[in-house]
């Protein structure tokens, strides 16, 4: 099992996207399911994949980070040796319902359903469900806003996006932005 998980985490790095890496999951069955539209950013698969089920829509940043484990009575057993806290490891599901975004370095634990519509910032740890239509943020994550809101002012921003490739920006749009920033936030001393 370990020797498979190894194998699809190589076969993940070479796929080169988040589009291809979900594509792959889903044509080998690896999750416990994967919907449509899914962008999958991981290329290290967390141990007990079938656990985790990705509905439509879902993305998942490549430094996100799920644990359908953990192996606290491992830990216990050396600090009690005289209790019995069951089997070392401790199971459970990670579900992500239609339309999440798991932004970067977010840590998603065990027993953990994100429900439609939400967004997860950030750094964040998702220690219990998330409602439906939520923006989460936080250690454990809390719900810190509503996510059709949030979609509601981006569209009044959409005039403040750019277009570029491959990261890449043009001195022009560099200058714009610190120019935008400058506004905002008052003018630099260095400058």
């Amino acid at each position: 099992m370990k020797f498979d998980r190894i194998y699809h985490s190589l076969r993940l790095l070479l796929c080169g996207n988040p589009v291809k890496r979900a594509q792959y999951l889903k044509k080998h069955d690896i999750l416990g399911g994967i919907g449509d539209n899914c962008k999958w950013g991981p290329w290290k698969l967390p141990p007990y994949p079938k656990l985790i089920k990705l509905h439509n829509n879902v993305f998942v940043h490549h430094n996100a980070h799920m644990a359908p484990h953990d192996v606290l009575n491992r830990f216990f057993y050396t600090v009690y040796p005289n209790d019995d806290f069951g089997h070392w490891e401790k199971l459970g599901c990670i579900e992500l319902m239609d339309n999440v975004y798991i932004s970067t370095r977010v840590i998603i634990m065990m027993n953990v359903r994100i429900n439609k519509n939400c967004i997860i910032s950030a750094g964040s740890v998702v220690t219990s469900d998330i409602p439906e239509n939520s923006i989460a943020s936080g250690i454990p994550a809390k719900p810190i806003g509503c996510f059709d809101m949030f979609a509601a002012l981006r569209r009044m921003s959409k005039g403040q996006t750019k277009p570029f490739k491959n990261q890449e920006l043009s001195d022009e749009m560099v200058i714009s932005e610190w120019k935008r920033f400058y506004l905002k936030h008052g003018s630099s001393k260095d400058n």
